[in-house]
């Protein structure tokens, strides 16, 4: 016990000792703190929650799949609608971003903007990367890229931007989008929600078409009845299904809470910025005394 002792008040000489160091030393850790955070844009999220939507609930999809499930595989046939896991993959997937980016033509927005200016509502654009009035991009290319930004490096920097998230109790999805513009992170919010359905949309419907042609051209070559029963029970539900793809506003899912313009900004958290950055300046300062003082002993040695 009067070891610990000595040693706490050994320590506290210590800090004493070397006070004004530490103050000085934490001080300029605190100010570069500071002036970082304060030269940090602010960014803006925007999210939406949907849910995803089993089309075959509908229609008694899902008991004619438990049924005869492996029969409608052999023919290539998909008896399910949509789940958590597909919109989740969909919405990560390179195929679908690469495809977003390039139909919605943000390629500038994602790669050059710096920061925007809420005073003159205009972005300020990267000048290494981008010349905002002649409108071309001006960088040099690295290596196996190009002037403009590849596909892969657009849809890097556009997943920085974006995240899916799945509450595992209800299974509701939530997508966020973020920017330096509150109003695009709605808007790529609300467009990406649209491209989304639009995807499922296509993807089942071409399923569907090729499905019921497969179907029909087969159905005149079964020779069992059961088999022909059951093409006649496959065939009617894709026909529904198909009906599902050209009836549904959105398809797949439904929207639970719609994207919101964000008032409020996501990024950075300046006070918890500067409360790390000072703390790890004085813990950094503790440890080059304490270097100091084992490096003072070893030479008294």
């Amino acid at each position: 016990m009067s070891s610990n002792k000595s040693d706490l008040m050994a320590f506290i000489r210590l800090i004493r000792s070397n006070f004004w160091f530490l103050a000085i030393f934490t001080s300029v850790f605190a100010v570069l703190a500071i002036v970082v955070a304060l030269s940090l844009p602010n960014k803006y999220s925007s999210q939406v929650k949907l849910a995803a939507v089993e089309e075959e609930s509908n229609f008694g999809l899902g008991a004619l799949a438990g049924q005869f499930g492996g029969l409608a595989s052999l023919a290539g046939v998909s008896l399910g609608g949509s789940d958590v896991n597909r919109i989740i993959d969909t919405l990560n997937s390179r195929d679908f971003i690469k495809s977003f980016i390039q139909e919605q033509d943000i390629a500038v927005e994602i790669f050059a903007v710096e920061e925007w200016d809420i005073g003159t509502d205009s972005f300020i654009y990267d000048e290494d990367i981008y010349d905002a009035q002649a409108q071309q991009w001006v960088r040099e290319p690295e290596p196996l890229k190009t002037v403009a930004p590849t596909d892969e490096e657009l849809y890097e920097r556009f997943r920085e931007m974006m995240s899916v998230g799945q509450d595992k109790k209800t299974d509701l999805i939530t997508l966020s989008v973020t920017h330096y513009k509150p109003a695009l992170a709605q808007q790529w919010a609300q467009q990406l929600t649209r491209a989304l359905s639009e995807y499922l949309r296509a993807q089942d419907l071409a399923e569907a078409e090729r499905s019921i042609a497969f179907i029909n051209e087969n159905y005149a070559k079964a020779e069992i009845v059961e088999v022909r029963t059951t093409l006649s029970q496959v065939l009617q539900e894709q026909y529904q299904k198909l009906m599902l793809t050209k009836v549904r506003d959105y398809y797949g899912f439904e929207i639970r809470d719609s994207a919101y313009l964000p008032e409020e900004k996501s990024s950075p958290k300046r006070a918890l910025m500067v409360v790390g950055i000072t703390f790890l300046g004085g813990l950094l300062g503790l440890f080059i005394v304490l270097v100091r003082v084992y490096v003072a002993g070893s030479k008294d040695a």
